[in-house]
């Protein structure tokens, strides 16, 4: 765990810290949310035109899942670079891939003040980062400093507004509510997919869009969309914000959901990018 105090972790919000989770479920919940959103971001990349030789900047690569999927399958004859501000999570991807012989490294710090000289990457690509940061644009225009003249800045994150279940789950309404109001109170924005464009031109890039890609319990399953989409809420969540026993009782509930023939969940992918202006 990186001191709060040092360098490294300046900017850092509470709204996304291992030490705060049950590490061997978040990391699974972390593998499991590569996996499953794979086919979205291979169509976003491929539209964002991302070159085979590129150089990638992975920013908040915690323990290197899509770098490592990134150097095997999207730049094989380029580069991955991972960035995380959490040693811990930077030490798990290192002995993931030691040996693996792809050209993928991993180096300690934070967004707000990323550790590449102005102008070295092909493309920056944050995935669902922005959520957790008190203050994205920071962090975007970092990536915009380190991105070289006509390189691309790529986010990929989610919005809450986009998060349906059917039939209704007791309780689900109120865990949205929840954990909006405790990411926030943290220093993160459950609602930050929505913004993602804006926030691309306020940091300095040109030709910002957004791609939306739905993302359903019809494509993954029932358990592994609702692992994805719902147990980050629930491993943060507690007082003040929901009662200890009752968030017990919706998660019993969304246990329950998953059985029912019917059962229908529908999120959202919201993929942008932008150009870095040539001078």
């Amino acid at each position: 765990m990186a001191d709060p105090k040092s360098p490294i972790a300046e900017g850092r919000s509470d709204s996304y810290r291992m030490e705060q989770l049950d590490a061997d479920a978040e990391v699974a919940r972390l593998e499991a949310q590569v996996r499953l959103v794979t086919p979205l971001e291979n169509d976003f990349l491929a539209a964002v035109g991302l070159p085979p030789d590129a150089w990638l900047l992975d920013v908040g690569c915690g323990p290197g899942f899509f770098s490592e999927r990134a150097a095997r399958d999207l730049v094989p004859q380029g580069r991955v670079t991972g960035v995380d501000v959490d040693p811990s999570l930077l030490a798990l991807a290192r002995e993931r891939l030691a040996g693996s012989g792809l050209a993928v490294d991993f180096v300690e710090g934070t967004g707000v003040r990323l550790p590449l000289p102005d102008d070295s990457v092909d493309a920056s690509y944050a995935r669902f980062l922005l959520q957790h940061l008190t203050d994205p644009g920071v962090v975007l225009r970092e990536m915009v400093r380190v991105t070289k003249p006509g390189g691309t800045v790529c986010l990929v994150d989610t919005d809450d507004g986009a998060l349906l279940l059917h039939p209704p789950v007791d309780g689900f309404d109120e865990l949205l509510r929840a954990s909006y109001q405790a990411q926030k109170a943290r220093g993160g924005d459950r609602h930050v997919g929505r913004k993602l464009k804006a926030l691309l031109l306020e940091a300095g890039g040109v030709d910002a869009g957004v791609r939306l890609y739905p993302f359903t319990s019809e494509q993954v399953g029932a358990a592994d969309f609702l692992r994805v989409t719902t147990g980050f809420k629930a491993g943060v969540l507690g007082p003040p914000h929901i009662a200890t026993e009752r968030l017990k009782q919706i998660s019993a509930a969304l246990e329950q959901a998953q059985q029912v023939p019917g059962f229908f969940g529908h999120a959202m992918g919201y993929a942008a990018s932008a150009r870095v202006p040539r001078a």
